[in-house]
């Protein structure tokens, strides 16, 4: 009966998340997921303007084809951030890592010139930050500061894309 008591007097186990480490579970969850989308969406793009420049060239269309090259400079910068960027993601204290951080892709698609984007990226838990020891509170404003920036390179592409889309490239 004792036993009993004791086990109710203290929860059973573990004592009740709070509130900021809730708060910080959903931001990272929503960080991973917009992170992948936004992954896969440069490389799309970056494929894409590589076929685009390559059709502006063989139609001759050398204007064009800087234009393009301008913007597929910038999807690259950006691809270079994003993998900086995802080098700082540090996970919960306790959680497990759950999603897919397979990145290693080459972005070398057969050119030979200035537009190489020859790099290989992994990820690798063995060398992640830590947020062990830390508040609650703390661990929350470290996932919203890593959510803020993603959303600012979020905000980068979809400004490179909507150029792609109907700008400064088609002009």
């Amino acid at each position: 009966m004792a036993i009993a008591l004791c086990c109710v007097a203290v929860g059973c186990g573990e004592p009740a998340e709070s509130e900021s480490l809730k708060e910080a579970r959903k931001l990272h969850d929503q960080l991973i997921r917009i992170s992948e989308d936004l992954h896969e969406a440069v490389q799309a793009s970056l494929v894409r303007i590589e076929e685009e420049i390559e059709a502006s060239m063989s139609a001759g269309d050398s204007t064009l084809s800087i234009q393009l090259a301008r913007l597929e400079s910038q999807l690259g910068e950006l691809d270079v951030r994003f993998h900086d960027w995802e080098s700082t993601v540090v996970g919960i204290p306790g959680d497990t890592c759950d999603h897919d951080h397979d990145h290693d892709h080459d972005h070398d698609h057969d050119h030979d010139d200035a537009r190489d984007h020859g790099h290989d990226h992994a990820h690798d838990h063995g060398n992640e930050l830590s947020l062990e020891g830390m508040s609650d509170e703390e661990i929350r404003e470290i996932q919203a500061a890593l959510l803020a920036e993603l959303e600012s390179l979020q905000a980068a592409y979809d400004d490179i894309q909507a150029k792609l889309n109907g700008g400064e490239a088609s002009e």
